[in-house]
């Protein structure tokens, strides 16, 4: 879960740096929030030029939640033509899709989401089939 160095790496090994793991880092669900989503004090910056100790994958960012919705109708013409009429909804429910949190510990906004995917989406759709 931790990121690429924005600067200097402290391990001057290029690409990602971890940090070292003090505690557990987790927090319980209900102290969660996009502001806060993992305990940043559980973790330390390595001193310069090793490896820290912190594993792959030791943190989880928030999960996804998604539903889609069509409804369509056909209304027939004449034989072997029709007029389709679509109404489509994606992220039916409108619920967010939150971003991975900040885990570059040396970097602002480290531990934060900053982002988040689309909002609802309503379209509509009309065609005729000969």
């Amino acid at each position: 879960m931790f990121g690429q160095c924005v600067e200097q790496c402290q391990s001057n090994a290029g690409g990602a740096d971890r940090p070292n793991r003090i505690g557990d880092g987790t927090l319980p669900a209900d102290q969660r929030s996009i502001d806060r989503w993992f305990d940043t004090s559980a973790f330390k910056t390595q001193p310069q030029y090793t490896y820290g100790n912190s594993g792959k994958n030791i943190l989880f960012g928030p999960g996804r939640r998604n539903l889609d919705l069509s409804l369509s109708k056909s209304f027939r013409l004449t034989e072997g033509k029709y007029i389709q009429f679509r109404a489509e909804s994606f992220n039916f429910t409108n619920t967010p899709a939150f971003g991975q949190p900040g885990a570059n510990i040396t970097g602002l906004g480290v531990g934060t989401i900053n982002s988040a995917d689309d909002p609802r989406r309503i379209q509509f759709g009309l065609k005729f089939v000969m």
